[in-house]
């Protein structure tokens, strides 16, 4: 039921507008003037404003204007006596929806409300996306300065004026939604809704309800009509997160409908026509998926027109600074504080198997942990040791091959690994082989001497043992 408020000084116009409003089942307030309607709408929504132009204490005019300067937009209609042209422009200039003359008759004034309720749904809808554009902005923005998210942006610019599809990879963590967030807002339908949907958090059953909605009585509780995800996002950008979590049941009818780009709803016969840009994200190796049948290959050619990979945290350790003092903001209780040189230099010594999100979790706790102090210090980041959210890698096993192994190149192959990860900061590699940085330089040492110095000696500003000279009797 609409709402609108009449603002007349006269009680015969308020009254006979009330009478004739109300009679078509409209909800009603009156005011006497436009002070008095002021005050109402500083309580009250209205979906539409009728005023008389000419009253005491606040006329017409002053009154819309002091709406829009307070950023009120809710259609006005004047009501006027003088039905010139020059007063008609005047008052459509000062910002009225429309006008009505003295006298008017009932189905004029119905037909020019019901004009107007059409413009305040509009312009609810256009404050609701506003609304939801700063919500989805806020917090995601690209913090990076490694030469790797360099490169990650430069695509993402790239791709971001086209209407191709992007598949967004990397490690759960990383921040694929921002990378996605950010084609978005650097694209033509940036005034248009970011649509992110979760694949993997969606029941099996339910996902073509989520993704192209129901029609009334499609199933059990579908008790009126819904639009889906794709709807929602027309015009705009639909980012489907997880996409190899989604069933392969329902991966035919995406495939169909980012091909025709249209769809049917759940129980529905009409075709919806849909205009959306899509953007993929996945923390699984999606070929590989496709080898095993698990994943349709042409939903994954269609989907794999511009990969974008996005490298894990220890492979941009640049980037774990910055990332954590702007994280560090978005916290209502650390906005003061401050990280120590030795804070610094742990929380880049550290793998972050969890990426940025665990990045967050680590600094929110730390947070909480120095609110008197404002300062995190290396003590504070006592608790965070390489390997502790690693576990796995206690348990691993590996099949030995009939025809046996050369021990050696295991080794190598992992050392090469650990300095690549470690951004080759010897310290760090040993800790993600569980090593003390002394075996790790035996280790190193040995397979150099064995292979006529194949391995990278990954030295980059390690300069000293930190007190671990002895092997304890352990041979490497």
């Amino acid at each position: 039921m609409a709402h609108i408020l009449v603002v007349d000084d006269e009680q015969k116009m308020r009254d006979l507008l009330s009478m004739m409003l109300e009679r078509k089942g409209f909800r009603v307030d009156k005011a006497v003037n436009g002070r008095h309607a002021l005050e109402m709408l500083h309580k009250s929504t209205y979906d539409v404003v009728i005023s008389d132009i000419k009253m005491p204490e606040m006329d017409g005019r002053e009154l819309i204007n002091q709406l829009r300067q307070e950023k009120i937009f809710t259609p006005v209609i004047f009501i006027t006596a003088f039905a010139t042209i020059d007063s008609a422009v005047d008052m459509m200039q000062q910002g009225a929806c429309d006008y009505v003359t003295k006298p008017f008759d009932e189905s004029k004034i119905l037909f020019t409300v019901n004009k107007a309720l059409k413009l305040s749904r509009l312009i609810m809808e256009n404050q609701e996306m506003k609304a939801e554009i700063s919500r989805t902005e806020k917090g995601r923005e690209l913090i990076y300065r490694s030469r790797g998210m360099k490169e990650v942006v430069a695509l993402a610019e790239n791709v971001a004026t086209v209407d191709t599809a992007v598949l967004i990879q990397g490690e759960s963590g990383t921040g694929k939604e921002v990378v996605a967030n950010y084609i978005h807002r650097c694209s033509l339908r940036s005034g248009q809704r970011f649509v992110p949907v979760n694949c993997a958090a969606i029941s099996s059953n339910l996902v073509e309800s989520e993704l192209f909605g129901y029609e009334k009585g499609a199933f059990t509780g579908a008790a009126a009509r819904t639009r889906g995800k794709f709807e929602f996002a027309d015009k705009g950008t639909l980012f489907l997160d997880e996409i190899g979590d989604l069933p392969l049941e329902s991966q035919g009818k995406l495939l169909r409908a980012l091909q025709e780009k249209k769809f049917h709803r759940v129980g529905g016969n009409e075709e919806i026509p849909v205009d959306v840009r899509i953007v993929c994200a996945t923390n699984r190796e999606l070929e590989a998926m496709v080898h095993q049948k698990k994943f349709r290959q042409d939903l994954f050619y269609r989907i794999n027109v511009f990969p974008i990979v996005i490298p894990p945290l220890r492979q941009r350790r640049d980037d774990i600074v910055p990332i954590a003092e702007h994280l560090m903001k978005t916290f209502s209780f650390g906005t003061s504080h401050t990280l120590t040189e030795g804070a610094c230099q742990k929380l880049k010594e550290y793998p972050w198997p969890g990426n940025v999100r665990e990045l967050a979790n680590v600094l929110e706790r730390c947070l909480i942990l120095t609110r008197d102090s404002g300062q995190i210090t290396a003590d504070t980041l006592s608790f965070l040791q390489a390997g502790q959210n690693n576990d796995q890698g206690t348990h691993i096993r590996i099949r030995l091959p009939a025809n046996g192994i050369a021990m050696h190149k295991v080794q190598m192959s992992l050392v090469k690994q650990a300095l690549e990860a470690a951004g080759n900061n010897q310290t760090t590699a040993a800790k993600l082989l569980g090593l003390s940085r002394s075996k790790f330089r035996v280790l190193l040492k040995n397979l150099n001497g064995d292979n006529g110095g194949n391995v990278d000696n990954g030295d980059n500003g390690d300069n000293a043992d930190n007190g671990d000279n002895a092997d304890n009797g352990d041979n490497a």
